[in-house]
This record gives C-alpha cells, structure tokens and sequence, in this order.
C-alpha cells in the first residue's frame, strides 16, 4: 500500500485549512468508521464523541499546545466537519481509556555508530487504508513527518533535527483534564532537541497512560506518563524497547505485549542500524508483530516509522506485516 502523503506548512491555523481541505473525503469515511467501530463493541459512538469534545484536557491542550488546537479546529472547519467528530477522531487513546484496547512495539538504538528508532503502530481496523503521512514544516522552520489517519495529529514521528517520538499504550491512571496522547506526541515532536522534547513531556499534566521514546543523535529518553506521575524507565545500553506493559510499577498486561517484548529482546544481537529495525518489525516470524489478548481480537499492524537520529532520515511503512515497504519521507 503507498502511503497518502498530505502536506502543509505555517501557523496551526494555516497548515488545518490546508490539511482539512486536502483530507475532507478521508475524514468523513474516517468518522464513519470510528462509528461503526465502537457501536459494535457496545459504546454510543456520537455520545463518547460528544463526552471527549467536552473534557478539561482541552483546556490543557490549549494552555500548552495552541497552534495545535488551532490546527485540528481549522481542519474541522475547512472539511466542513462538526467539532465533536473531530475531536472523537483525535483522541483514540482516550476513547481507550474508556473503552478498552491497545498495542505497539517500539525499538531504539544507542550504539556508538548507530542512533535510530521505530515502531509499528497497532490500531483497530476500522483505521485500515486510511494511512496517512503528514508532512509538515511548521511556521519556525521545523519539519515534522507523522504517521497518522485522517483526523489525529500524530501516532509517530520524526522531526527534521532527527528528533524521533514513539510510543505505546499503557493501562495506568487517567484523569482527562490532562493533555491527551495526540498533543504530547505532536507537541514532542516540534521541540528542537530530544532534551527539550522530554522536558515538555515531563513538564505537562497526562489524561492517559503512554509509554514515550525519545532519542535524537545526542540522548534516549524513555518515560512511562499518566496523570499520577512521569516515570524514567531503565534503559538498555544497546538496544531499549518497549511494548505495553509498564516497566516501573506493578503492572500485568497482555499475553501480545509480554510476548513482544522477549522476542525484541531475543533479537537485540541482531539490531544494529536503522535498517535492522525495519528489518525485524517486518517479519512475522520475529514476534513482534504478535497479536494475541488484544480488545476483540481487531487489531492489527497499522503503520510503521523508522528514524535514524544521525543521518535524519525517516521512512514509513503502511502496510507491515502484510508485504508493505518501506518509503523516505523527505522532510519539507
């Protein structure tokens, strides 16, 4: 599957006008299929839209994020789409938190010659040929390539100072006056330096449980957030990982993660360069593509991005674990 790649740059404000106009169609299917999606799992999709429109973590996300809050209404407003649907769309995680369901391995590696990232991104199907690429270059000159769907500012990403973001889904405490996932991720990913990138993720109140992988060419950071606390996870010195079961606190997570986490670790020898990293989230045979003990077995391998901190390359995937490859995504 070829990657929709949408393009915007400027002000919040400019790049949703540019993004809504170019994503309309795709947000409208995208709405309709979060709709199907949770009404089938027994939610009133339109009132869990309505309540995530509602929560104080707008508040939040306008307090630290507003060119990003600026971006998703502009979106909303140029595809001629209602504000709650919009922000249904953006906060998966949240609904999540309210629903059930999660997944995602991510890997980095700090060798002495070698500095990358990636993950594969696991959501619901309802998101399937709905990948989205969106490259953006923001009003301070900064690029940012996301990968995402139509309607969410981020799942993953990499900055074009070879900040990459990553990140997994944990279980833990909520508290929905906290900034949700997508504000974190897209708010990480247009901070200059992976120190700074951290700084912000420890600095802001959570709504959900979210495991964040920072690394650039010069530092790793790896926090287990949710609206108790931001904790450092231990890292490796080679080759850190992470899936979804919390490292820093008693936690029992699902049958998939436990497993996904031991077959990166089986594999660590052999992950050496960016292009090891794409290589094991491609294979099946690998595991960490495992799917077992997810929330009504609907999940699947939506998405892969890897980044390389040192030659500020970043490439995406929209179909792992089904043949997809690998494509550069040139920052703007």
């Amino acid at each position: 599957m070829a990657s929709h790649i949408v393009t915007a740059s400027g002000t919040g404000a400019e790049r949703g006008t540019q993004l809504g106009e170019q994503l309309a169609e795709q947000l409208q299917v995208a709405w309709n299929r979060w709709v199907v999606h949770f009404s089938r799992n027994d939610q009133d999709a339109d009132d869990l839209a309505q309540r995530l429109a509602e929560v104080g973590g707008w508040e939040t996300a306008e307090r630290y994020c507003p060119d990003l809050v600026a971006e998703l209404e502009s979106m909303a407003e140029a595809a001629n789409m209602p504000w709650y649907q919009m922000a249904g769309l953006s906060m998966l995680d949240e609904s999540w938190a309210l629903t059930g369901g999660m997944g995602c391995t991510a890997i980095a590696i700090t060798r002495e010659d070698s500095r990358a990232a990636g993950q594969n991104m696991d959501l619901p199907d309802w998101t399937d040929s709905l990948q989205t690429v969106l490259n953006i270059r923001d009003s301070s000159g900064l690029g940012v390539v996301a990968a995402t769907y139509p309607g969410c500012l981020a799942t993953m990403g990499m900055n074009s100072n070879g900040v990459v973001v990553v990140v997994n889904a944990l279980d833990l405490h909520l508290n929905l006056t906290g900034m949700p996932v997508d504000f974190v991720t897209r708010g990480a990913l247009h901070q200059p330096t992976a120190q700074d990138a951290i700084d912000f993720i420890r600095e802001i109140p959570h709504a959900v449980g979210q495991n964040y992988t920072v690394l650039d060419s010069k530092d790793l950071f790896m926090v287990e957030a949710d609206a108790s606390e931001v904790i450092d996870v231990p890292l490796h010195p080679l080759v850190s990982a992470h899936t979804n079961h919390a490292f820093t606190r008693e936690y029992t997570g699902s049958e998939g993660s436990y497993a996904r986490m031991a077959a990166v670790e089986d594999h660590r020898d052999e992950i050496l360069t960016a292009a090891d990293i794409k290589r094991t989230l491609l294979n099946k045979d690998s595991g960490v593509c495992f799917t077992t003990g997810r929330w009504r077995e609907d999940m699947y391998s939506f998405m892969s991005l890897v980044g390389d901190a040192n030659s500020k390359q970043v490439w995406v995937n929209s179909a792992p674990a089904k043949g997809g490859s690998y494509e550069e995504i040139p920052f703007l």
